[in-house]
């Protein structure tokens, strides 16, 4: 018995001595296996031996973001190496444009998507596509199954409708915030969320307006009192409303990639997340939503009204009904694939839309002129609508041609850099810019930085591959203010009807990877840019964004999924 006791006693003791052999043993062979410092890329020298690598300075940094597509121009070089993942070969940083482009659009064959992506994404959505190489096979049927969704059809029929009515209760909700709070600021960024919550669920599931968040957070609204102004500029607060758990389960989602995308081991993480009530709930509560809705599409498409398809969800079904005809089989409407894409669609749809409208906000609070200009130019275009004291249709919006507000648009996710870096890992043995690359390496692209919104880092015009020189002045370099905000940068004077000079949106004015680039650029692109259209137009015809002061405005940011800010306030005046 005294034995036993004695081996209870020091059994703890036993076991954290075998696990701390374990780790120092993996972790002398695999400082073995690892091939070191890359050849004549630079780096942190003191990172190179170090078990953490750069991990100690990223955690330090102000902006984890920042700093790492900072670090070539550290170096002086586009190029530079970091030490980010313990037991793995060193990950190489680009900063520079027209690399980005060769790599993302030229170099396919060398360049891949890797197994970041899936790490991050990890159990929330396993089998979206984004997570995919393109060369998995099952990556072209994804994409087949979900080819609609971003079609001109799709977005005018059935996304942009959907996308008025929501816009109309956000701009109900900031209406009745402006009374109740006699016109001083109010945060704004949750009820960004909010809407674009709605817009994506209703494109998604057909949900009905009085189904939605919105409409539950004007009547929470409308529920509390008003409150007099102590201060013009102080800001009004607005307790925000109870929230639906399975709008909490969509909100969870960004948290819970932005776990793994933090972390040197992402799928521990995540599995760790899972263990607390909140993300495990979340998780549930998520997939008992899709199942939940994909019954009801069910019974539309194999009932009285087979032929109508309302939503992003009966055409992923209906996709999948005509695949099961193809190969004689029975549908499987509930499989993992169909849920996947569906949740990575919810994902996509509102979270990085809400940041870059709150960015926006904050923007044309800073420059006046260019939000009058906004405005004046789309009360030209839609006279019709102006004339009548009304809003444009939503037919009117999508169809009329506006090239200020496609500038707005352009400089806002350009200056915004909401999503600031993608990862590529070399399939061969390769080079870039010159610098040996063995195959295996996680290569790391900014979409943000030098050459995009500061200047950019020097770089011989020999090392390019031939097919990136050739491409040289498709896309000129920005000029002395590539680090202000100037939506003008995007329009350029051409010779209209008659000869009379008229000013012309330019996509191609300057460098900007918002949305990344090449045949796996974002796939929800051209639904962002149709949010963004329809609430800008409506917001700007609605409402005046008032100058804030200072300590309301910041150009600080909060790092999760996508680069957030700090603060969002709006001060709104109605037009």
């Amino acid at each position: 018995m005294a034995l036993l006791f004695d081996l209870k006693g020091i059994l703890p003791w036993i076991i954290c001595g075998v696990a701390i052999s374990i780790v120092l043993a993996l972790y002398r062979s695999k400082i073995q296996d690892r091939t070191g410092p890359l050849p004549e890329i630079p780096f942190n020298s003191n990172s190179a031996s170090r078990f953490l690598g750069d991990l100690p300075e990223v955690k330090n940094a102000k902006y984890r973001r920042s700093w790492i597509w900072n670090q070539p121009k550290s170096h002086g070089s586009p190029l530079a190496q970091l030490f980010i993942h313990p037991f793995d070969k060193p990950t190489v940083v680009v900063s520079d444009y027209r690399e980005v482009v060769d790599i993302c659009s030229r170099r396919l064959s060398e360049f891949d998507r890797g197994t970041r992506n899936k790490e991050c994404v990890g159990l929330t959505a396993p089998n979206f596509h984004m997570t995919m190489e393109s060369r998995d096979p099952r990556f072209r049927a994804h994409k087949e199954l979900l080819r609609d969704l971003m079609t001109p059809a799709f977005l005018n029929e059935i996304s942009a409708p959907r996308l008025y009515e929501r816009t109309a209760s956000l701009i109900e909700l900031w209406s009745l915030k402006v009374d109740k709070g006699y016109g001083r600021p109010f945060n704004a960024s949750h009820d960004f969320y909010l809407a674009t919550l709605d817009i994506i669920c209703s494109v998604a599931f057909g949900l009905d307006d009085d189904e939605g968040t919105l409409q539950r957070e004007i009547s929470h609204v409308q529920s509390l009192g008003s409150s007099g102004p102590s201060n013009d500029n102080d800001p009004m607060r607005f307790p925000h409303g109870p929230t639906h758990p399975e709008t909490a389960a969509l909100f969870d989602l960004a948290d819970m990639i932005s776990i793994a995308q933090s972390s040197a081991f992402p799928a521990w993480s995540q599995a760790l997340a899972m263990l607390k009530p909140k993300h495990a709930k979340a998780w549930w509560h998520r997939r008992r939503l899709v199942h939940r809705q994909t019954t009801k599409s069910v019974k539309k498409l194999t009932g009285a009204s087979a032929s109508t398809r309302e939503c992003a969800l009966d055409q992923l079904l209906w996709r999948e009904m005509n695949a099961a005809k193809k190969t004689d089989r029975k549908p499987d409407f509930y499989s993992p694939v169909i849920r996947d894409e569906l949740i990575g669609y919810l994902l996509g749809g509102h979270d990085t839309t809400a940041t870059t409208l709150s960015w926006w906000v904050k923007y044309m609070s800073r420059h006046q002129r260019a939000q009058n200009r906004l405005r004046f130019e789309l009360r030209q275009a839609h006279s019709p609508a102006a004339k009548e004291a009304r809003w444009p249709t939503i037919k009117e919006i999508t169809s009329t041609s506006i090239p200020y507000l496609d500038a707005i648009m352009e400089e806002t996710v350009r200056y915004a850099a909401v999503a600031t870096l993608i990862i590529r890992t070399s399939t061969c043995d390769t080079q870039i810019l010159g610098y040996p690359i063995p195959k295996g390496v996680n290569v790391i692209l900014p979409l943000t930085g030098p050459s995009m919104k500061e200047p950019a880092i020097p770089i011989p015009e020999h090392t390019r591959t031939a097919a990136c020189q050739r491409d040289k002045d498709r896309v000129p370099a920005w000029g002395d203010d590539v680090g202000e905000f100037v939506p003008e940068r995007w329009l350029k004077w051409e010779s209209g009807a008659e000869g009379i000079p008229t000013q012309v949106f330019c996509p191609n004015a300057g460098p900007n990877l918002a949305f990344s680039t090449g045949p796996r650029q974002c796939f929800g692109k051209r639904l962002a840019y149709l949010e963004m259209r329809v609430l800008m137009t409506l917001l700007v015809w609605n409402f005046e964004f008032g100058e804030l002061d200072e300590k309301l405005n910041s150009d600080e940011i909060v790092e999760k999924l996508v680069n957030l800010p700090e603060d969002c306030y709006v001060k709104l005046a109605r037009v």
